[in-house]
């Protein structure tokens, strides 16, 4: 008995001809969603991406075509859209392999001013070009809103150049001219770059004229005078989370800070730990922060302050409403310092995380204070159970 012969349905065969000429004849034309859906589920993932951007918003296609490509895909760090992973992946590779020598830079430009409809955050782990970052701005006009750059070179091996690594005082400068007419950059990361205090003067000039960034990641550099950065934290600053971690401020930058947190309305958390700052240091940064009414979180471990700076702790501990997460770890405070800090704690109704450990106290102490905050913690979730 012969085989019984099976036809395939015309709308299937439609189907296969529409996307695999897609690309010869971009439209969808008046099809209905269920019949556009099973389109783009097969249409070709090699598609030029200016047609693919403009015509594909189906998120299914362009996580095929972002797993495709790469292996670890966090779409929750691109807004949880496919789409934008997959235009900011892309960007990201095309600027970190850019080449002066070898590379179009009108194809780079045409790519950039494209790519603006869709990028909202970019990361760049190397820029070995050292790309003039006017160019970046002048062709996304309204985009990034968040730049995380870091100037290292990835797969040295043995042609490793420690003059390869860091920020040069030419991208400080190209970047502080970018920073005076950006209106849409809120979040700017350039830690580990080996920044000076020249080279962070140079950025400030153009921060000082910036009203939108809000979120500034300056650690792991080698800053020590910060006097320019004092600067941009006047009663016109809009920075309110300010990363200086790992850095050289030492006491007298950290007295500078203090004038200008004295006259700051806008700064919500500061990271000052792993800075030298000392016991005069820490105390000139306790001190400006006891009337202050905006500053929630602050770290200032690790930063060989003594008993000194306990006795502020303290102080700050019971005259400030404000502050609710204080990180003094890693300070020589000692068990009377210690315990001073616990018994202005169980006074204090605010505070909701504090650490004190490796600061040479009572480990009763240190163990009360986890207690109680921990105790504090789950009347807050017990309330908020409650409220729902």
């Amino acid at each position: 008995m012969q085989a019984p012969i099976l036809v395939i349905p015309l709308q299937e065969l439609c189907i296969k001809v529409v996307a695999a000429n897609f690309e010869e004849s971009p439209s969808f034309g008046l099809l209905p969603d269920a019949l556009m859906r099973k389109v783009i589920h097969i249409l070709p993932l090699d598609l030029p991406l200016e047609l693919a951007g403009a015509l594909i918003h189906d998120e299914k296609y362009w996580k095929r075509r972002g797993c495709a490509r790469w292996k670890n895909c966090e779409v929750f760090a691109h807004g949880n859209s496919w789409k934008q992973l997959y235009f900011e992946r892309n960007l990201q590779d095309v600027l970190e392999m850019f080449d002066m020598n070898y590379s179009d830079l009108n194809e780079l430009k045409r790519l950039l001013t494209y790519s603006r409809r869709f990028v909202q955050s970019l990361g760049l782990r190397q820029l070995p070009s050292h790309l003039d970052l006017q160019l970046l701005f002048d062709c996304m006009i309204n985009s990034p809103s968040a730049l995380s750059l870091t100037y290292n070179l990835k797969n040295v091996g043995m042609d490793y150049d420690r003059s390869l690594f860091g920020m040069k005082l030419s991208d400080c400068r190209s970047l502080a001219k970018s920073l005076e007419h950006s209106e849409t950059l809120t979040y700017l990361d350039l830690s580990n770059n080996g920044l000076d205090d020249d080279k962070v003067r140079m950025l400030a000039s153009g921060l000082v004229e910036n009203l939108s960034v809000t979120h500034l990641n300056l650690s792991h550099n080698k800053i020590g005078g910060v006097r320019a950065l004092a600067k941009l934290l006047d009663s016109r600053s809009v920075v309110s989370v300010l990363e200086l971690q790992d850095n050289q401020i030492h006491v007298e930058g950290a007295k500078s800070l203090a004038r200008a947190f004295k006259g700051n309305q806008c700064l919500v958390s500061a990271n000052l730990r792993l800075n030298r700052m000392g016991d005069d240091g820490c105390r000139a940064i306790l001190d400006a922060l006891k009337s202050h009414s905006t500053l929630e979180r602050l770290n200032i471990s690790a930063n060989a302050s003594g008993t000194g700076t306990s006795a502020s702790i303290v102080a700050l501990l019971r005259l400030n409403p404000v502050v609710t997460q204080l990180d003094v770890s890693v300070n020589p405070f000692g068990e009377a310092g210690v315990r001073d800090i616990r018994k202005a704690l169980e006074q204090n109704t605010v505070m909701q995380a504090m650490d004190v450990r490796c600061c040479g106290g009572d480990p009763d102490d240190e163990l009360s204070v986890m207690e109680n905050l921990k105790a504090r913690q789950e009347r807050r979730d017990k309330s908020k159970t409650l409220g729902n």
